[in-house]
């Protein structure tokens, strides 16, 4: 397993701002600024029914779908977005141990 934490290529910061950018009819994306020198970072496609907030649990997960033009069983979208938050949490666990193992948590 590869682990990196983003860094400005610009100025080296860590400190970086996620900008979620959602359009009509477009896939949603994240833009990446650096919070020290402003500068884009990255963008990034989220992939279809990909968004997931943790702390907003199901109803995030439905928005998604719903943005994506999805509709399914309720059944195998609940049992979708639990798999999801259990690999998002497992994942989670794994990177920052990752980062923690290689002196880079901070």
């Amino acid at each position: 397993m590869e682990v990196h934490r983003q860094t400005c290529q610009i100025c080296g910061s860590r400190k970086l701002r996620n900008i979620l950018l959602r359009e009509p009819k477009t896939a949603d994306k994240v833009i990446v600024q650096c919070t020290e020198c402003k500068e884009l970072v990255a963008r990034y496609i989220i992939a279809k029914g990909g968004y997931y907030h943790h702390a907003k649990g199901y109803e995030s997960y439905l928005r998604g779908l719903t943005r994506d033009g999805d509709f399914m069983n309720a059944r195998i979208m609940e049992n979708e977005y639990l798999e999801i938050k259990e690999s998002c949490e497992k994942e989670f666990d794994t990177v920052t141990g990752h980062l923690s193992e290689q002196g880079k948590d901070d």
